[in-house]
């Protein structure tokens, strides 16, 4: 999970009005980032976000992104990310774990209760449980939002040789190349298997364009900025190229 970390939150943050609308079921019309340190001791969340829906609700939404382990039972956890959202920001909350890895959350059904010694229910809370790992890849292309289609490689794909080709063809054709940039990125660097990765270059190759694949893996996975090979470019905590290295996509075009 920890080479999965940074470009997991990094694909949310640039993309979080496609992530919010997936997980919240509802048009947004826009979002904007909240202090992940909550107030009230020392907890950290993954990523919060104020969202302001179509029809102008807003809600907290909350993500966090979990492999096989927790050191903490994933619902005390929880409870407590929602009861300090809550009390801190007055505002409905959502919260959504995200598990990536085989097995991870297998038992996790995101509905718990407490309940007194009359068997009275004194506490119920809820939160959404997302098994990258279970979903077949045709379901998030399916829901239609460009951002999504990065995740296909922590999910399960039948047939690669006929969906990494979709998968290419449709972040491609994402008309803003700082976006498409970005997604071609994250899209090499949350796929595990190398098999797949190659077949990917393969693709951008055939287009002229040449991903940098080991590079950014090494990059995204070492956290927020990383110095390109001979002294190149740089990618910040806004995920952007500040120059260009060694041939890469930064901007959709190819870099000789």
């Amino acid at each position: 999970m920890a080479d999965l970390d940074s470009p997991l939150k990094q694909l949310v943050s640039a993309f979080i009005t496609d992530f919010a609308a997936w997980l919240l079921h509802a048009d947004i019309r826009e979002a904007h980032p909240l202090n992940v340190e909550l107030p009230g001791g020392t907890l950290v969340a993954d990523q919060v976000f104020r969202v302001t829906l179509a029809d102008g609700r807003t809600h907290v939404l909350h993500i966090e992104l979990q492999g096989r382990v927790s050191h903490q039972p994933m619902k005390w956890r929880m409870l407590e990310y929602m009861a300090r959202l809550a009390s801190t920001h007055h505002l409905d909350v959502w919260s959504a774990v995200l598990y990536v890895g085989r097995g991870a959350g297998l038992d996790d059904t995101g509905n718990y209760q407490l309940t007194g010694p009359d068997g009275a229910v004194t506490l119920s809370w809820h939160y959404q449980v997302v098994r990258l790992w279970a979903m077949q890849a045709e379901e998030l292309v399916a829901v239609g939002r460009p951002a999504l289609l990065a995740l296909v490689g922590q999910t399960h794909i039948e047939r690669p040789e006929v969906l990494l080709p979709q998968i290419v063809t449709h972040i491609r054709n994402v008309s803003d190349a700082e976006m498409r940039g970005r997604l071609l990125t994250a899209l090499v660097a949350l796929i595990s298997q190398e098999e797949m990765i190659a077949m990917v270059e393969r693709l951008l190759e055939e287009d002229g364009l040449l991903l940098d694949t080991p590079y950014l893996r090494r990059m995204y996975r070492r956290g927020t900025v990383g110095e390109a090979p001979g002294g190149g470019g740089t990618w910040g905590k806004r995920g952007r190229f500040s120059d260009c290295h060694e041939r890469g996509i930064v901007d959709g075009n190819h870099r000789p």
